[in-house]
């Protein structure tokens, strides 16, 4: 065989080669999910039905993950994000109403912006009334 034919099969063979490893790779990657945690929020109002939410992130903390679906406004202050309205329910300062956040029914001490969140996580939003 002379040089040509033998770098011919050489380039053959490392085509089929490159060709299969890339076949194998597209066929057995994971499928890519939106969000890698998922987070559930429940939006509570006295005397409404209780809303539940549940949020596929890849946000690091509370806030990114809520803002990603547009759940809250407020205002950023110099001690933190203050949530002022949930799934476009406005908290009435007037009646001193204000969002609590816990998670799991217990009281979570961070401010929206602080709390980091993880897969499986459970957060209760509640219009609260009275400071």
């Amino acid at each position: 065989m002379n040089k040509n034919k033998k770098a011919i099969i050489a380039t053959t063979l490392l085509i089929l080669l490159l060709a299969t490893l890339a076949l194998v790779y597209f066929n057995s990657r994971p499928d890519t999910v939106s969000g890698s945690k998922e987070v559930t929020i429940q939006i509570i109002v006295p005397e409404e039905k209780t809303k539940e939410i549940v949020l596929q992130t890849d946000a690091l903390n509370l806030k990114e993950a809520l803002d990603e679906k547009n759940l809250i406004d407020g205002n950023d202050s110099g001690l933190g994000f203050f949530i002022t309205t949930v799934d476009n329910r406005l908290a009435d300062d007037s009646k001193q109403e204000w969002w609590c956040i816990t998670k799991n029914g217990e009281d979570v001490f961070d401010g929206v912006s602080d709390i980091v969140i993880a897969d499986g996580d459970k957060y209760e939003l509640t219009l609260t009334v009275g400071y």
